[in-house]
């Protein structure tokens, strides 16, 4: 897994997937949020959104979390590996009222500075009729790929497993590494000789 796309309903928790997958792996993380909107909730373009995702898609390892179903044609293509975080709408929408009353007056990590977290109709709206609309279109898109390069988390505790489960891979990669600068310096201990 060196290129991940983790999607989802507001609320499914991609953010924080994404950071501990990030720390687990090595990998940089890529909030769409922070690419996609300017200072005050003014979003870019949909032609400038394609043309940022382009730019990141040939970066060689990246998590990107966001789920802009219009604009996801790029970096679903480029991913070798798919989350899609299928919560239920109520556990979405407890999550953002939660983060809201927890982020007031602090700035969010996953938000573009001067875009300020906010609990109205609207984003309430975009949690209940996700599974009616964002879901449906989720689905079709993801039909189109292979079933080994999607992998749907349905709960918090699918999403721990899921943790659990790579946690070695990460560390077996730290390992390796290790192992390979320290045959390397005394390759080269020994070239000095």
């Amino acid at each position: 897994m060196e290129k991940i796309v983790i999607i989802g309903s507001p609320g499914a928790g991609k953010s924080t997937l994404a950071r501990k997958l990030g720390r687990k792996l090595h990998i940089k993380v890529v909030h769409l949020d922070c690419k996609f909107w300017q200072p005050g909730w003014k979003e870019k373009p949909r032609d400038m959104r394609i043309d940022i995702l382009k730019k990141l898609v040939q970066e060689k390892q990246w998590i990107i979390e966001g789920t802009y179903l219009d604009s996801s044609e790029p970096r679903l293509m480029a991913a070798d590996t798919i989350i899609f975080l299928d919560v239920a709408p109520l556990v979405c929408l407890w999550r953002i009222i939660k983060q809201h009353y927890k982020c007031q007056g602090n700035p969010r990590h996953d938000l573009k500075e001067g875009c300020e977290d906010k609990l109205n109709l609207i984003r309430t709206l975009k949690v209940l009729v996700f599974p009616f609309r964002g879901r449906r279109t989720l689905k079709q898109k993801l039909r189109k790929f292979p079933p080994q390069k999607v992998i749907w988390l349905r709960s918090s505790k699918e999403v721990e497993d899921f943790l659990v489960k790579i946690k070695p891979h990460a560390d077996e990669k730290r390992q390796s590494s290790k192992i390979s600068s320290t045959v390397r310096n005394r390759q080269l201990a020994l070239a000095k000789r």
